[in-house]
């Protein structure tokens, strides 16, 4: 995923991540433990996309989960993308 502003462009890798096939053990995460349990191997390879420069957004159905009242998924990755670029 790319995006433009004032001429530059940035680059951004955007990850889903399925609990049952990206952490440890799928049967005890939770919200609160969800980036603790990821694999090694998925953490290995964010860590070297981001050392050449990658910006690196990983989402699963915990984070991407609207907690504000009205609120749905797309406000939510609306809101990480923003973050994630710095757009304000």
């Amino acid at each position: 995923m790319t995006f433009s502003k004032s001429g530059k462009e940035q680059a951004l890798i955007l990850e889903y991540d399925g609990v049952e096939y990206h952490t440890k053990n799928p049967d005890i995460v939770t919200k609160h433990n969800f980036s603790q349990e990821y694999l090694d191997y998925d953490i290995s390879r964010q860590i070297e996309l981001e050392s050449y420069g990658y910006r690196f957004l990983r989402l699963n159905k915990f984070n991407l989960r609207p907690e504000q009242d009205g609120e749905i998924k797309t406000d939510v990755l609306d809101r990480f993308l923003r973050k994630a670029f710095a757009v304000e």
